[in-house]
């Protein structure tokens, strides 16, 4: 896992615990041409594999619903997907949420995070409302991403975002225009990529020239995003194991991190066979949990006689130095068997996709559209699917 500031994994943690509205970003700010130079976060090039960082900006308005509920059940395909090259690259993925102005919200932001827990408990948090006037306010959420989010620096980073939506810009606003803000991003070494949801003929126009100031590609789906999900007989048994794996997570933290902890948990459990199926599939490949599972933190260097006794996990509160450490390499062997067997059953799983999928036609839906581009796009770090 990449080093985050503490201060902003703990206020991530809690506006996923409590409301969207709270999250950082959720406020909207006007922007203008002359946009600050992107934050960039240090990477040590000695211990660095090769990072995919992907902003997905979305259009949220009422049209947008279909692609909404399909991204719900497809981010953990993506990333799973994205999990297999070699090397295997870190990653780390950004939501950029946008509609209009009058709206509830012109734009809502969360930042990047290597967490795919919590990226999916904030995009649960996104339902479709507003629009209705068909232009919508694309250049602030374009905006956002290039502009509001902790992008790394180093050649072995991959930049992408990915603008998905069905109606074209309000370039007609006082803000930096699409045009200005795809040659920015082209500027900075960041991919725009497009995916136009629907046929409008205006939309098309203006997805094709921003993917093509910004280095990106552009692809068309179904309005709905043409998503479809195929079930192997692996399923069940990789949902139950994913069931065993969340169950090792010992959560530590304050009070809101752990709450946090115990919303993902829930959603974990809560999710359809197929999607925990590949959310069992991803964290066994990228041998993590979430941001608040002591076993991660530990592995990352920290002593546990560092943690303040009200931030350990409950279950270990009780117990002596001896029994706390038992219960941990309890826990983490436990860990291994568990990912040792979702890595065997994925492996079949993977091998039962790459032969039907197609057949299906999930190669023509938004995660197949943004798994292709990506793994094409990936060659740029050296990372081979």
């Amino acid at each position: 896992m990449e080093v985050l500031a503490a201060s902003a994994i703990a206020v991530c943690c809690l506006a996923l615990a409590i409301h969207p509205t709270l999250r950082p970003g959720a406020v909207d700010a006007p922007v203008t041409a002359a946009a600050p130079v992107t934050t960039a976060v240090a990477v040590n090039p000695a211990k660095a594999r090769p990072r995919i960082e992907v902003v997905f900006v979305l259009d949220t308005t009422g049209s947008m619903s279909g692609l909404l509920e399909g991204a719900k059940q497809k981010i953990w395909a993506i990333a799973n997907r994205l999990a297999s090259g070699e090397p295997r690259p870190e990653l780390r993925v950004g939501l950029v949420a946008y509609r209009d102005l009058e709206d509830e919200y012109v734009t809502r932001r969360f930042d990047f995070s290597a967490d795919m827990d919590a990226v999916y408990a904030e995009l649960l948090a996104y339902e479709a409302g507003g629009g209705g006037d068909t232009p919508e306010h694309v250049g602030r959420g374009l905006d956002e991403a290039l502009n509001n989010m902790q992008w790394s620096g180093g050649q072995d980073t991959l930049r992408l975002v990915f603008l998905v939506g069905d109606a074209p810009p309000h370039d007609d606003y006082q803000d930096a225009s699409t045009a200005t803000l795809a040659n920015l991003a082209g500027q900075r070494g960041i991919i725009i990529n497009t995916v136009q949801c629907g046929v409008a003929d205006d939309t098309e126009t203006a997805w094709r020239r921003i993917a093509a100031a910004a280095g990106g590609e552009f692809t068309r789906i179904a309005q709905d995003g043409g998503v479809v999900t195929v079930a192997t007989p692996f399923d069940e048994r990789l949902a139950q194991l994913n069931g065993e794996l969340a169950a090792t997570v010992l959560s530590w933290g304050s009070a809101d991190a752990k709450r946090a902890a115990q919303v993902k948990y829930g959603n974990r459990m809560s999710m359809s066979t197929s999607n925990a199926a590949e959310a069992a599939s991803y964290s066994a490949k990228a041998a993590r949990m979430n941001d608040e599972d002591l076993l991660g933190t530990l592995d990352e260097g920290k002593a546990l006689a560092d943690i303040p006794h009200d931030q350990l996990p409950e279950v270990l509160q009780g117990l002596s130095a001896a029994a706390q450490q038992q219960h941990i390499d309890d826990m983490r062997g436990k860990r291994s068997r568990v990912n040792e067997a979702i890595r065997a059953v994925s492996a079949e799983r993977d091998a039962y996709l790459r032969d039907n999928e197609r057949k299906a036609g999930a190669d023509g839906g938004f995660d197949g559209k943004v798994t292709d581009t990506l793994r094409r796009q990936a060659a740029a770090i050296g990372v081979v699917y």
